[in-house]
């Protein structure tokens, strides 16, 4: 099957770090469809990127959308949806949290990820999808 091929189910996006650091992941529909339809629907975002103790990443939406399949443990890589705080988050570590539960909504291709370490407060992200 071609990698050209796009699937209805994977949907491929790109995390645009201050408009210079690009960096690849994909929406899976079937890890919490119904908040990933919004989220798509939504796109592209663009907000000021904020750090949870270094564990995760996240941005600011304008959706009210509850928990969807919730979680509360996730691996470095990982991106979910936070029905608390209203955000998208990306996991920079592997994290465990009990009281914390979000849906699980997609991957950043692991080759990528060491980008969003480099990140500070004040920067922006952007979340589109793929061409």
């Amino acid at each position: 099957m071609s990698d050209r091929i796009a699937s209805v189910s994977r949907i491929p996006i790109t995390i645009i770090l201050n408009s210079d650091i690009k960096i690849e992941g994909e929406l899976i529909r079937y890890l919490s469809p119904l908040t990933v339809k919004k989220v798509i629907n939504n796109l592209p975002i663009s907000q000021l990127i904020n750090n949870f103790q270094n564990k995760f990443l996240y941005v600011k939406l304008d959706l009210d959308i509850g928990a969807e399949k919730p979680l509360n443990k996730f691996k470095k890589g990982d991106i979910a949806f936070s029905p608390i705080s209203n955000s998208i988050c990306i996991f920079i570590e592997d994290y465990n949290h009990n009281q914390q539960q979000f849906s699980h909504i997609g991957y950043i291709k692991n080759e990528s990820l060491h980008e969003l370490l480099k990140t500070k407060t004040g920067d922006i992200l952007t979340i589109k999808k793929a061409n």
